[in-house]
C-alpha cells in the first residue's frame, strides 16, 4: 500500500507538473489539518511522511520551561527529563501521536479540500514563475 501510496504521489507530482516536495507538503498539512478536527483543543500536530517509504508520523512538540503555563505546549525540565535524560530549559521535545480512531467523514473532507487547496496554490505559484 506504501508503494502505491507514493506512486500516487508521483503521478500526481507529475500530472500537475509539480515536485513531489509540494505534493508531500499538501498531504502533511492536509493530515495535520485532520488531526487538529478530531483533536478538537490541544497541541498544534505536525506531520511527516518519508519520500523513499511512505512512512506517515504524526507528533507533537512540546517546549521545557521553568512554569508551566499551557500544557499543550510547555513542559516543566522534570517531566522533560523522564523523556531525556540531558533536557535543557528551551529544548523542544517531539513526542509521536497516534492516528485518532474515529476519523470521519469530516475529517476525510478537511484533508481533501487542503490538499486540493494547497495544489491550486502551487499551480498557480509555477504559472506566475514562468
Amino acid at each position: 500500500m506504501k508503494n502505491d501510496f507514493l506512486l500516487a504521489i508521483s503521478q500526481l507530482a507529475a500530472e500537475k507538473n509539480l515536485a513531489r516536495e509540494v505534493i508531500f507538503q499538501a498531504v502533511e498539512a492536509a493530515l495535520a489539518s485532520a488531526y487538529r478536527r478530531d483533536g478538537e483543543e490541544g497541541p498544534e500536530v505536525h506531520v511527516r511522511i518519508s519520500g523513499e517509504t511512505g512512512d506517515i508520523s504524526a507528533f507533537i512538540q512540546k517546549t521545557v520551561v521553568r512554569k508551566v503555563e499551557d500544557t499543550n505546549l510547555e513542559m516543566d525540565l522534570e517531566e522533560a527529563r523522564r523523556y531525556k535524560a540531558d533536557a535543557r530549559i528551551d529544548d523542544i521535545l517531539e513526542f509521536e501521536v497516534k492516528p485518532p480512531e474515529n476519523a470521519g467523514r469530516i475529517a476525510a473532507q478537511t484533508a481533501k479540500q487542503v490538499v486540493l487547496q494547497r495544489l491550486r496554490e502551487a499551480e498557480r505559484g509555477a504559472i506566475y514563475e514562468e
